[in-house]
């Protein structure tokens, strides 16, 4: 039988807040993120009884999961999946978004709808699908392996919505610790609906 599934985004991190493009550079939260992902947590440990955490191996991915494994009580430390980075950029890494118009004018929209296939010395978005599909597969093996029946995967927005692009889910712009609801087996995961964790109403919460 299919186990449950929460993939989500990291909570945000220095260069989220100076508005910097990241990819596979390596910041930490923001105090903001850490805080964030506390209230995140106490929502998700209502959510849902988890089984198992999995993560990218950047610093704003374990960190978040290490603050909501914290806030989830008996459960396993966060297994680390490089597979689950967020694209490689290139050059873009660490700049805004603003440095990049001026450098290469209309490139964000051209690489947004699919025109220009990576960013200048960064990932192609078939080798991030693959990337990010073949480390699904082995998440989902070893939560089958493990005999978990919920999860929890904290990854990064371009991960989150190639997930739901593999799996045919609707895809939209995954804020900070926002992702899907879904299903994982041993082929994979399987994101269905939207949810966000910092908007989600809980039926302990006042109203």
């Amino acid at each position: 039988m299919p186990g449950r599934l929460v993939v989500i985004r990291h909570a945000q991190s220095e260069w989220n807040a100076a508005g910097l493009w990241q990819g596979h550079a390596d910041p930490v939260l923001s105090d903001e993120g850490r805080r964030e992902a506390r209230a995140a947590g106490k929502r998700l440990a209502e959510l849902d009884s988890f089984d198992g955490v999995f993560c990218s191996d950047l610093s704003r991915a374990v960190e978040t999961a290490e603050i909501l494994t914290a806030s989830m009580g008996s459960i396993p430390p966060p297994v680390v999946e490089p597979g689950l980075r967020e694209y490689d950029v290139g050059e873009w890494s660490g700049r805004t978004r603003d440095e990049i118009e001026i450098r290469w004018p209309g490139d964000i929209a051209r690489f947004s709808c699919g025109e220009l296939p990576a960013p200048p010395g960064g990932e192609t978005r078939s080798a991030f699908d693959d990337r990010v599909s073949e480390a699904a597969a082995r998440i989902g093996r070893a939560a089958e392996s493990a005999g978990f029946g919920a999860i929890l995967v904290v990854a990064h927005g371009g991960v989150v919505r190639a997930l739901a692009r593999l799996a045919s889910a609707a895809e939209y712009r995954v804020g900070h610790l926002a992702g899907y609801r879904g299903r994982h087996n041993a082929g994979g995961l399987l994101p269905e609906e939207p949810i966000d964790l910092l908007e989600l109403e809980l039926a302990s919460d006042p109203s």
